[in-house]
């Protein structure tokens, strides 16, 4: 944890708990203006969303109830120093359907008034009529989260990668960390090399399997057949419908940062469907996957697809959100296991059976279920 937080969290015992500087209202549309300044506020550059997306997630998904509207918190001069948006995310547990919110662009201030901020929009979260909370936040979200009674969810925390173009991969890793572009411009022949090198002569350490499976479109229809075919017997799951998915999928295909969205669904060639995967692939080269399923004895064909197809398209690696029944798969398939950096996947809910459930690997819970398209800033 960063001198940063520990001193928010000083701060907000010292004398937040025996006043009141602030005040937290129902977000609407009028603010957006203020939520992209306070965006710019906290990393120093504007909000890559514009107020259209903004709007579109905060305020016109087809599961927008009053009653879990997106949240900011003023301080005492009317300055919006916090904001929490939250959706409502229908679905399934045991049979019987629930009411989950998802709490996402969660950004506050990184200052005393923050600090209070933050604590209190969560609390109203946490709070609420839902029977389960969900959230990936940062280090600072995650203390207040743990303080309120959440959990996090070891499992969905961590991610899993295959690197596809192993010496690019690291390339764009190292950059990330700070590498000087001029320097990253000067290796990247090297690294071409290198990676050609592996794929004419390095089979055997690093193999890639051909697919015989064929794929087609993934469309709305067939998506829907998909989640009740693979993944109907899952304790906890999304319950979507035919215009709910069409506006979700149609809002990952406006992300504005995280390039063209691929949506795949995988046969045999007698017509047997196998499983089905959904990806980004943005500039970084690095596939970006928000959802793939099938059987248990198909996920490794499934996998197998998902690769080469990014491949093709010139991805350096995929990288996807863990599920308890793609480990074997996974494992075969010579991916590494990590935990993305400062990310974490919260949960809570009153019912222990709910939680239980997630802990345990008997749930549904992919990207699509989260907010892939905004991060917690704070």
């Amino acid at each position: 944890m960063s001198s940063l937080t520990t001193e928010y969290f000083r701060q907000y015992r010292a004398d937040a708990l025996t006043s009141t500087k602030g005040r937290i209202r129902p977000l609407v549309e009028d603010d957006l203006p203020r939520v992209a300044e306070l965006w710019g506020r906290i990393g120093g550059r504007p909000s890559a969303l514009s107020a259209a997306f903004m709007k579109r997630l905060l305020f016109d998904s087809p599961w927008h109830d009053s009653a879990f509207s997106s949240v900011a918190y003023e301080d005492a001069n009317e300055q919006l120093v916090g904001c929490l948006g939250m959706m409502p995310r229908p679905m399934i547990f045991q049979g019987r359907p629930i009411r989950a919110v998802v709490g996402h662009s969660f950004m506050v201030e990184p200052s005393r008034g923050g600090a209070r901020a933050g604590i209190e929009l969560a609390r109203r979260f946490l709070t609420g009529q839902q029977d389960l909370s969900l959230a990936v936040w940062d280090d600072f979200g995650r203390r207040i989260w743990t303080s309120l009674g959440g959990s996090v969810t070891p499992l969905h925390s961590f991610s899993w990668t295959r690197a596809l173009r192993p010496a690019r991969y690291m390339l764009g890793i190292l950059r990330h960390s700070g590498l000087p572009a001029s320097a990253a411009v000067t290796l990247h022949p090297a690294c071409q090399a290198v990676d050609a090198t592996i794929s004419l002569l390095g089979r055997r350490t690093f193999p890639f399997r051909t697919p015989t499976a064929l794929s087609d479109d993934l469309d709305v229809v067939t998506m829907l057949a998909c989640l009740s075919a693979f993944a109907g017997d899952r304790a906890l799951k999304p319950h979507y419908d035919i215009s709910s998915l069409a506006w979700l999928i149609e809002t990952l295909e406006q992300d504005p940062h995280s390039g063209r969205l691929h949506k795949v669904a995988v046969r045999t060639p007698s017509g047997r469907p196998l499983g089905w995967y959904v990806y980004h692939l943005p500039l970084s080269g690095a596939a970006e996957v928000l959802q793939v399923g099938g059987k248990d004895d198909t996920l490794r064909e499934v996998l197998d697809h998902l690769f080469d197809h990014a491949r093709q398209r010139g991805a350096v690696a995929v990288t996807g959100p863990m599920d308890a029944r793609l480990v074997g798969a996974l494992s075969e398939t010579q991916c590494a296991f990590h935990r993305p950096r400062n990310a974490w996947s919260l949960i809570h809910s009153r019912n222990s059976r709910i939680a239980e459930a997630i802990h345990a690997g008997d749930a549904f819970l992919s990207r699509f279920e989260g907010a892939p398209w905004v991060t917690t800033k704070t």
